[in-house]
């Protein structure tokens, strides 16, 4: 008895051991949970085995060929150890080992299979702290109560129950909440070699995040921009032309793509085009483009136009029309207006056509009728005297394209009391009423002094000459000042010349050169 009550315990410390170094604290509370079914069941076992006749060789061989529970290994050991005091420990750490070499997880997870041990995994992992130390009956075998978060107080529906030894167990702490904001603390696990003194806490394994899936990317799908088309009678619309589709995983995808909605080129309108395109997760891009069907308005060729006067004009001579739908239309276009080619002037003409779909187009031209100028001859710039009377007729004519008789011309006057140059205008009016004008430049200058007594000279070795003696000068324009450049030297014989300038007080000028011979 005495050695099922010390395997008991021994129990108890192999299977906190390994929960703690398979599963952590919570481990450890759960597998505390699971071993109170199992000593309780093992117990139950115990007893009636000692009532039962000893089983057959068969059916011992068929037991041991089903060992396969956390018991069953630890009962392998514990057995071994009942015959030799000196293997006692060697089994203990077997026994330890040999849940952990073998399939761990799947071992004690067996152990713990259990609608109590469940229950007790599940309420330990959300919200309760593991107990950090179990009480201990001295050298008795530990019952332990598994653990809820229920803390009633049960020493009433206890009383009565006993261990093995017949000793009433003491309870287990009722259990504490935990703060979910807060870290579990880490429990402090038995040392198999020495119960009495605990091994260093084992740290909780922080849980590895789990890798998450790469989520699909939607495939792109590029649609030209709003478009407006024109309308036709026997063309049709490619809905997916430009339109192209891609994905990341998928490549290209633009034959999958997909087009609701149609465009009539015969009717002008607006119409929807709806694109779509689905990868192979399922993942759909739609986009929208609107067609505008428009009939293209006629297109007339006319311009502004001169024409002479006097001449035929033809207003739809070189007028043309031409529609994209229906072609030319240049024999539909009809004109409004007039021109009087005999009068010179600018008249307007306004030309229209309507095409097959009821388009009208109009247009607005200049029809101008102009005369040829006459022509003037001689009149080249003319200098005159200030203060003259000059006739700006002569040498002046006029000829007209027009007549062959051309009728007078006129001309402006000119006023020749300033000096300077001045300008005179001539005009001719032909019979259509044209005017034809010229300028003509005057140049009005004042009259040049006039020189008195300037004549060439015979004198005689060593005679007397005085340059001045006898010379003068007079203008209209008041006194005059005369002045000369060279000399006569008398006591040589030659020939000298002398030359005399005379000036007006407008500054008009006049020169004259004389020689003078000394023999």
């Amino acid at each position: 008895m005495k050695n099922q009550q010390t395997n008991n315990k021994k129990r108890h410390i192999i299977i906190t051991t390994t929960a703690v170094a398979l599963l952590g604290a919570g481990g450890l509370w759960a597998a505390t949970q699971a071993h109170s079914d199992q000593q309780a069941t093992h117990t139950s076992s115990y007893q009636k085995k000692m009532q039962k006749p000893k089983a057959s060789k068969g059916s011992q061989a068929k037991k041991e060929k089903g060992k396969n529970t956390v018991n069953d290994i630890i009962d392998q050991a514990l057995e071994e150890s009942s015959t030799s005091t000196s293997n006692e420990d060697h089994a203990f750490k077997s026994a330890t080992n040999n849940i952990l070499d073998s399939d761990p997880i799947a071992t004690i997870a067996k152990a713990l299979d259990t609608p109590a041990a469940k229950a007790s995994l599940a309420a330990a992992t959300a919200a309760v702290e593991p107990p950090k130390t179990l009480n201990d009956n001295s050298d008795d075998t530990a019952s332990v109560k598994p653990l809820t978060n229920d803390t009633t107080d049960t020493s009433q529906t206890d009383q009565g129950k006993t261990n093995d030894d017949g000793k009433t167990p003491t309870p287990v702490n009722p259990i504490e909440p935990v703060d979910p904001d807060k870290p579990v603390n880490p429990i402090t696990p038995v040392n198999p070699d020495n119960p009495d003194n605990p091994v260093n806490p084992v740290d909780p394994v922080n849980p590895v995040n789990p890798v998450q899936p790469e989520q699909n990317i939607a495939p792109v799908l590029n649609v030209p921009e709003d478009q407006t088309v024109s309308l036709s009678h026997n063309g049709t619309f490619d809905a997916l032309n430009g339109v192209t589709a891609s994905d990341k995983e998928d490549g290209d995808l633009t034959k999958a793509i997909k087009v609701t909605g149609n465009v009539d080129l015969s009717k002008e309108g607006t119409y929807t085009l709806t694109y779509s395109v689905t990868d192979s997760a399922g993942q759909t891009t739609s986009a929208k483009r609107v067609i505008t069907v428009a009939n293209d308005l006629p297109v007339i060729s006319a311009d502004d136009q001169t024409i002479e006067v006097g001449t035929s004009f033809d207003p739809l001579a070189n007028v043309t029309a031409s529609d994209v739908q229906d072609g030319d239309l240049t024999r539909d276009v009809k004109v409004t207006g007039n021109v009087d080619t005999t009068k010179l002037g600018t008249s307007q003409l306004t030309y229209s056509v309507s095409d097959h779909d009821g388009g009208q187009t109009t247009k607005t031209i200049n029809i101008t009728v102009y005369a040829k100028d006459a022509s003037f001859s001689g009149l080249d710039a003319l200098t005159v005297q200030q203060g003259s009377t000059p006739d700006l007729r002569k040498g002046v004519s006029v000829s007209d394209p027009y007549s062959a008789t051309p009728s007078d011309f006129t001309v402006t006057a000119c006023d020749t009391k300033t000096l300077g140059q001045k300008s005179v205008t001539y005009s001719y009016v032909d019979k259509w009423g044209h005017v034809t004008t010229k300028d003509r430049v005057i140049n009005v200058v004042a009259e040049k002094p006039v020189f008195k007594g300037l004549q060439d000279q015979t004198i005689k070795l060593g005679d007397h000459f005085d340059p001045m003696n006898g010379v003068s000068a007079t203008s209209t324009n008041g006194p005059v000042t005369i002045s000369y450049v060279g000399e006569v030297n008398t006591q040589k014989a030659g020939r000298y010349t002398l030359t005399y300038t005379a000036t007006d007080q407008n500054g008009q000028q006049a020169e004259q050169t004389i020689v003078v011979t000394v023999e």
